[in-house]
């Protein structure tokens, strides 16, 4: 999935595009990451997939042969090796919750929420042996640059560690506002290429979106620059909704 890069990704990116099949994003309005793999993951051929981010290895390949994908998921963990983003899952498990939450944008609990999602669908959940794959580390400053934007709003920060928090609180209280449902997915059409990479037209988000956009966006100004009380109150609020449907 190229979704919106500056330099188109192409074959000739990879040192073999044998097994590849790229599709562009032609009007992606901001990063979504949980957008992206939706429509990865609709349009893949297998229904075993496996989403790793760009700054992980694979020490064990035997790891995919030990996997029980029909009653479990299988994820990385926050202050393990292996990092929160980290996961495989059976695609009809993924289709039973809706997919990731494309409401999000930016950075920040896409994957908690999916993860949530899919431990109240039924599913055990497991965590990746910290020996089976690698992780580059990556500072504050490379996860987030200082601009922000979505549909309704355009920011500037003085530093990435403002802009992450602005953008987990934002992401975190849109989730809460309403559960992600399958019905609440953006519609989009696929283009064939006749070079072998398709491209993905997006349409618009509803009316709901926008208006849990904007509730959201205020709190996560709130959160950020508000009164000690106020950072306190949002805090419980979190809390609270995370002990109701499992916690992370």
């Amino acid at each position: 999935m190229d979704f919106g890069s500056r330099e188109p990704i192409g074959p000739a990116h990879f040192a073999s595009a044998d097994k590849l099949h790229i599709v562009r994003v032609a009007n992606a309005d901001c990063w979504r990451i949980g957008l992206a793999i939706n429509i990865g993951v609709e349009l893949a051929a297998s229904d075993l997939i496996c989403k790793l981010d760009s700054d992980i290895g694979i020490r064990d390949c035997s790891l995919f042969d030990r996997l029980d994908l029909e009653n479990a998921f299988y994820r990385g963990k926050a202050g393990s090796g292996i990092s929160n983003g980290q996961a495989c899952f059976h695609k009809q498990s993924w289709s039973v919750v809706g997919g990731y939450n494309e409401w999000l944008s930016g950075y920040g609990f896409d994957d908690s929420d999916f993860y949530q999602r899919l431990r109240l669908s039924g599913l055990v959940e497991r965590f990746f042996d910290d020996e089976s794959l690698s992780e580059i580390t990556q500072t504050t400053e490379l996860r987030a640059a200082t601009d922000y934007h979505t549909e309704l709003l355009s920011l500037r920060f003085a530093d990435a560690t403002g802009r992450l928090i602005y953008m987990e609180s934002r992401n975190t209280y849109l989730a809460m506002l309403r559960r992600w449902s399958a019905e609440m997915r953006r519609p989009y059409t696929v283009q064939p290429g006749a070079t072998g990479i398709d491209t993905v037209v997006l349409q618009s988000f509803g009316s709901d979106y926008r208006w849990a956009d904007a509730v959201a966006s205020f709190l996560a100004v709130v959160r950020v620059s508000g009164t000690p009380q106020n950072v306190d109150l949002l805090n419980s609020l979190v809390r609270q909704y995370l002990s109701e449907v499992g916690g992370f």
